[in-house]
């Protein structure tokens, strides 16, 4: 909506994704097909890339998760990250005091990657997002399908 000749501030809604083999986005909206789909009783480790200049709170419905560590990745003069994502040196921080022990959301700093560690034991339909009202309001979320056992 609004005035189609008002002037351009920033984008209109920031949303998750993948990583295509290159390391470049996949923004995709909660529409798009789900790209998730553990199998029940799996353990997973999900990389969480940050290419805006703010931190998010990524949440997961229904899992519990550790935060395994974070890694620096390469920036442009404003701090946010460049693609193709290049993760910086191989230095890996720790996860954040507050941070040890299961959580079910992670913040994910600019021109960050976080990696979680969770155990998926609950099979259905679930959705992770990021947890700042406007976001997840405005499509920075996304479905993810827990298989059951064959």
């Amino acid at each position: 909506c609004g005035d189609p000749e008002a002037e351009y501030f920033g984008p209109v809604a920031a949303l998750l994704g993948t990583l295509n083999t290159d390391n470049t986005s996949i923004p995709l909206p909660w529409g798009d097909g789900i790209t998730e789909t553990p199998m029940v009783g799996t353990t997973e480790y999900w990389d969480i890339y940050n290419f805006t200049a703010d931190a998010h709170p990524i949440h997961m419905h229904l899992v519990q998760f550790e935060v395994v560590y974070r890694q620096q990745l390469e920036t442009d003069e404003e701090g946010v990250a460049v693609q193709p994502a290049v993760l910086l040196d191989g230095t890996q921080r720790a996860p954040e005091s507050w941070e040890t022990g299961t959580k079910d959301t992670v913040i994910v700093y600019p021109g960050e990657m976080a990696r979680i560690k969770a155990t998926f034991d609950l099979a259905g339909l679930f959705v992770w997002h990021c947890h700042i009202l406007e976001h997840e309001d405005n499509e920075m979320m996304r479905p993810y399908r827990v298989l059951p056992l064959p």
